[in-house]
């Protein structure tokens, strides 16, 4: 494994995302989410389920059968064929080609997805089932490989990195005529590969409890389906590792500003050695603010802001910032914001403070996160 890369995994180790540990059995290192980490991934999966919103959405559902698992063998399962039969009679209007449907499952995985690291933890599978015209299920396939990839070079600091690479068949059994398979791959050089997502195109048994009307003709179909699968946990530390093998001089963490599980602190400078209660209750203002507009507070300390005695103390607090990957942090000054309303918005990936008068809070900060 490259330097690089384990360099990588100390620094994010350091920062409270991950815990790594040797294993005896394997080359491979096992991989453990922690606080940081978790609430990052809490904002990947955020992500997944506010994405195509107009899928029906079936929830977390539990793990009972090997065959649901498996890459082409899904649609023999009994949860497909409930996911159809629910689909049916509780979403009718829905009930069409083509379509979508959602769950979620989580359970212990033995995963291959990636020739980096193992997980400790069980995984939890986002899954997505389109269900199109099979006379269009290529140009669907075609199609949802390009949107997926996108999807994840949106979100990263190297979106070079990530590449459509054919699914390479295990054995003769899985090798059927009617299947096409694709991994989206985050490449790290020598260290490996992490598969991100799986798509595959199944056709679906010759049933006439599968058939679904065509949306526009409303004939009856037998459909195929592309099922999009996203490992939570290894997807999630990919992104972390993604925004960390950066090559730049800064110890920055370059997560997107919209997954970044913390989106922006608070610090400030005192002025004199007792602690000032105005710039105190100024801190405390801004922090609930932000918190109002329901952005993503960094909690320096438990009060949910950074009062440092001087400037080498706010490089110390600015530096765990961009650990974190916060995209923003406000550094207040109790002169000049009482003088003029004007504070300093500090961006992580420039290094750079530009001024922002308090009445633009928190709609400026708003606005960048939205675009």
């Amino acid at each position: 494994m490259s330097s690089r890369f384990n360099r990588c995994l100390r620094s994010l180790e350091a920062a409270g995302f991950l815990r790594t540990t040797d294993n005896t059995n394997t080359p491979m290192r096992s991989i453990e989410l922690l606080h940081h980490g978790s609430a990052f991934a809490k904002q990947v999966q955020q992500q997944w389920l506010s994405m195509r919103h107009l899928a029906v959405n079936f929830g977390s559902v539990p793990h009972t059968e090997s065959i649901s698992q498996q890459r082409f063998s899904f649609v023999h399962s009994k949860q497909f064929r409930k996911h159809l039969r629910q689909l049916n009679q509780s979403h009718p209007n829905k009930a069409k080609c083509p379509t979508l449907v959602k769950h979620q499952r989580s359970f212990a995985l033995d995963s291959a997805s990636n020739t980096i690291f193992d997980h400790k933890e069980p995984v939890t599978q986002l899954i997505t089932d389109f269900i199109v015209e099979p006379h269009r299920g290529l140009e669907h396939f075609y199609n949802l490989q390009r949107e997926s990839k996108i999807w994840w070079m949106r979100y990263s600091s190297n979106p070079s990195r990530y590449a459509i690479v054919p699914y390479d068949f295990q054995s003769e059994s899985e090798l059927r005529e009617d299947c096409q398979a694709i991994d989206i791959k985050a490449a790290f050089g020598e260290a490996g590969d992490v598969v991100v997502e799986q798509l595959s195109l199944v056709t679906l048994p010759g049933d006439k409890d599968f058939e679904l009307p065509d949306a526009r003709t409303g004939k009856m179909l037998l459909p195929k389906v592309i099922r999009s699968v996203i490992e939570l946990e290894p997807a999630t530390c990919a992104l972390l590792l993604d925004g960390c093998d950066h090559g730049r001089e800064s110890r920055s963490l370059l997560l997107n500003r919209v997954l970044a599980p913390y989106q922006c602190g608070i610090a400030a400078i005192q002025k004199t050695d007792q602690i000032s209660p105005v710039l105190r209750d100024l801190c405390a203002h801004m922090a609930d603010v932000l918190q109002r507009a329901q952005l993503r507070l960094h909690f320096f300390e438990e009060n949910g802001y950074a009062l440092a005695r001087n400037q080498v103390q706010l490089a110390q607090h600015l530096e765990q910032s961009d650990r974190l990957g916060v995209p923003y942090t406000l550094l207040l000054d109790e002169e000049q914001a009482l003088d003029n309303g004007l504070m300093q918005l500090r961006s992580r990936d420039t290094q750079l403070a530009e001024s922002i008068h308090i009445s633009d809070l928190p709609d400026y900060l708003l606005n960048i996160f939205r675009n």
